[in-house]
């Protein structure tokens, strides 16, 4: 009688815990097929997808530093500027790319937005460590809300500076800001 009530006890602590993890996931599924569909739509640009019209601006900054040498910053951000039927000059931002480099060492990051909301949901961001190595990070979210982070054991700092680890909230800001300084271009 007393490993029966246990099993229940269990099973009623360890449902809500489950049904968590299965909401998660299904989000997390969500999320990949919009990334899939964004490099689809990425391909298209300058033309229609779906009926949509995909266009992009990309920003290219090449600049000397002292003393660290040349430094280059290339950032694309796609939108949907309308359809077919309805022309738009509003920036619907989907995906945003950047890469750059200090030094000898190289960044990458990709923001995608949930296409219905315009929220961030993905960030994807890898960095060269001072070993060499590559160190990648995954962030999705949910409704502005964290759900699951992917991310390398610290490799101390002497390989990787704490200003070169994503923070989740500062992440979502800098998608946030991304979006919004594209869409202010509409407002020519």
């Amino acid at each position: 009688m007393k490993k029966a009530l246990l099993a229940i006890l269990a099973a009623l602590i360890l449902a809500p815990a489950g049904l968590k993890a299965q909401k998660t996931d299904q989000a997390i599924a969500k999320i990949r097929k919009d990334y899939a569909s964004a490099n689809e739509m990425i391909k298209a640009v300058g033309d229609y997808y779906d009926d949509a019209f995909i266009n992009s601006t990309t920003l290219d900054i090449k600049e000397m530093w002292f003393p660290s040498g040349p430094h280059a910053c290339k950032t694309e951000i796609f939108y949907i500027l309308g359809t077919s039927e309805e022309w738009s000059f509003d920036r619907n931002v989907f995906f945003v790319r950047s890469k750059w480099n200090i030094a000898p060492r190289e960044y990458y990051c990709e923001f995608l937005f949930d296409p219905k909301t315009g929220n961030p949901e993905f960030y994807f961001y890898r960095v060269m460590g001072y070993d060499g190595k590559t160190y990648e990070y995954r962030y999705y979210w949910e409704n502005g809300k964290l759900i699951r982070s992917i991310c390398p054991p610290n490799p101390g700092d002497d390989i990787l500076l704490d200003s070169d680890i994503p923070n989740p909230e500062g992440v979502y800001k800098k998608a946030l800001s991304y979006k919004n300084s594209a869409e202010a271009l509409s407002n020519y």
